[in-house]
């Protein structure tokens, strides 16, 4: 599959298969977003790969607020849950230290992020970038020292959903159909695009 078609594939994935994602693609992942782009250069984050089996449940609950809307009324039984997570941060000193501007560090992470997203759909493993999560509680879990502050958290496994996007000039909240199905909205390209000036 060429970048343009992993690119358009890629959806979010909530629900995981019972199988766990090998450490070596968590490691490509993670050295794809060492090598995204960094505003300046400045560099400002770094990764946990969190893969151990009595951690994710532990994760799973501080970042359980996800889903919104879209969570199953009957909750996520266990084996159905992520089977590993990235956890990307940000090197609040480091950030300060060299000027960086607080909009420039956060497009840092998307990059990285999107990056490790790409990187893991090549390999067939889906990912749900995560922003509702109680950062007390990572920090302590994970052992995160004081400076650094979490920028994101990526959410993977082997996918057990196969979400549909819809073109929409309307509502684009996504909803479940009596099938499981997730279906998403997403605004058609001939509303966003734009071509020389802004029409």
């Amino acid at each position: 599959m060429d970048t343009y078609q992993l690119a358009i594939t890629r959806r979010t994935i909530r629900e995981f298969k019972d199988t766990p994602v090998p450490y070596e693609i968590l490691e490509k992942c993670v050295n794809a977003a060492r090598l995204a782009p960094s505003a300046g250069n400045r560099q400002p984050l770094e990764h946990i790969i969190v893969d151990e089996a009595r951690l994710l449940p532990q994760v799973f609950d501080a970042v359980a607020v996800w889903a919104g809307e879209s969570r199953p009324k009957e909750g996520w039984p266990p084996g159905r849950r992520p089977k590993a997570y990235i956890v990307t941060l940000i090197n609040a000193e480091l950030e300060k230290e060299l000027g960086a501007a607080r909009r420039a560090t956060l497009c840092d992470v998307g990059m990285a992020v999107e990056n490790m997203i790409l990187v893991a759909w090549a390999q067939g493993i889906g990912s749900c970038p995560v922003l509702s999560f109680r950062e007390k509680d990572l920090k302590e879990l994970l052992n995160i020292p004081d400076k650094y502050e979490v920028g994101m958290v990526l959410a993977l496994g082997y996918p057990d959903e196969s979400p549909v996007t819809e073109e929409t000039q309307d509502s684009i909240k996504y909803w479940v159909d009596s099938q499981g199905v997730r279906h998403v909205p997403k605004r058609r390209l001939e509303d966003i695009l734009h071509r020389n000036k802004f029409r």
